[in-house]
């Protein structure tokens, strides 16, 4: 089945989320509902300390919404590129790891979620991502092929049966040929991306650094940023011991992402599945399209977009857009996927978290009036 395209989190997901446009430029509100409005423009209080920077809110009621629409978040496709190098046997990794994969893709919570799988170096199923060969275009060629899981077990989802039987079938050696297993995760990804339609991730897995291929790990990064620049593709690291976390946050930075995950010694299966689980919820719960415009034949203007945050409680907050995910503050915010022709909206990472833990959350976007900005 495909997840429900709705925004609510209680470690897993947002719900009920609501997209709402306006159709011109009018006047803002200060204050709205519960908790009562605090002085000089905020609703109620708490929620929006440290917030706009303006005290300045916009809703529904404002003069420029004349209208509403129903949104969605997107579906959310993960390419999982795996290090089985000659390491991995150290310290219990490859067994811990194994552990985390299978039981992340048997938590139903994963249901909807598409994923494909790859290890690296491995010649299956084309030869040609090793440690000699040091080839792109084989690595770019999944072992299991992206696809939805269900909520059914294995023996009734054949995509998670097809994932789980592919782990037991490997086992770690050679080295790290880290360019060409990114590179052709970054290949695979960019041609299943759909911007404003769909969001692919790749996480790259692995224990250690680049050791044969391209080691440059400027050269490693520019593989994550052109994915991200060209496609709007978020490329996530996760390192257990032995991997370098300077340049695992390096290639998570230039892929969107800010930093790497790391996966400390005798915590292998807790602390990976962690991982995977909080960067499916984000990507699920903190990212959504930009709605269409309610005139045919128009488009939105991305100066006249907005984004309010309700907490559940009768508090919201207009949030700031920012530049970037490097110019989030560590209050409220969000930022366009590319600002000059946007096709997605992105909480900031505080706000993601936030609403990740608020069972009651909800995500207005607001169409019409100038956008407020950090």
């Amino acid at each position: 089945m495909q997840r429900a395209a709705t925004l609510m989190v209680t470690g897993a997901m947002l719900s009920a989320a609501t997209l709402t446009a306006c159709g011109s430029d009018a006047a803002t509100t200060t204050g709205a509902g519960g908790g009562g409005a605090g002085g000089g423009g905020g609703a109620g209080g708490d929620l929006l300390t440290g917030s706009t920077g303006s005290g300045t809110n916009i809703d529904e009621s404002s003069a420029c919404a004349t209208s509403a629409v129903e949104g969605k978040t997107l579906p959310v496709t993960m390419l999982i590129m795996f290090d089985k190098s000659g390491s991995m046997l150290d310290d219990q990794k490859w067994a811990g790891a194994k552990a985390a994969l299978i039981a992340f893709f048997q938590d139903p919570a994963t249901a909807g979620l598409t994923v494909g799988l790859r290890f690296f170096p491995d010649d299956a199923p084309v030869p040609g991502c090793n440690d000699q060969a040091c080839n792109i275009d084989a690595c770019a060629t999944p072992l299991v092929a992206p696809a939805p899981l269900t909520a059914a077990p294995a023996m009734d989802d054949p995509q998670q049966k097809a994932l789980i039987d592919a782990i037991n079938s490997k086992s770690p050696a050679g080295e790290t040929p880290m360019y060409a297993a990114l590179g052709g995760a970054e290949v695979r990804a960019k041609a299943n991306a759909k911007e404003g339609e769909q969001k692919t991730v790749v996480v790259l897995i692995t224990d250690g650094e680049p050791t044969t291929c391209n080691t440059d790990i400027n050269a490693i990064a520019a593989l994550a940023k052109d994915a991200h620049t060209t496609k709007g593709v978020l490329t996530y690291t996760i390192g257990m011991v032995g991997s370098n976390e300077t340049q695992l946050n390096q290639i998570a930075a230039a892929g969107g992402t800010e930093k790497g995950f790391l996966v400390g010694a005798g915590s292998v299966t807790t602390k990976l599945l962690e991982a995977l689980g909080s960067i499916q919820k984000a990507e699920i719960a903190c990212t959504f399209p930009v709605p269409a415009a309610t005139d045919p034949g128009t488009q939105v203007d991305p100066d006249k977009v907005n984004v309010n945050y309700h907490d559940g409680s009768g508090n919201y907050v207009t949030m700031p857009r920012v530049d970037s995910l490097d110019a989030c503050p560590s209050t409220y915010g969000w930022y366009y996927d590319t600002p000059a022709m946007p096709k997605t909206i992105h909480l900031c990472p505080s706000t993601c978290n936030e609403v990740q833990g608020n069972p009651g959350a909800v995500i207005k976007i607001l169409l019409g009036c100038a956008t407020i900005v950090k």
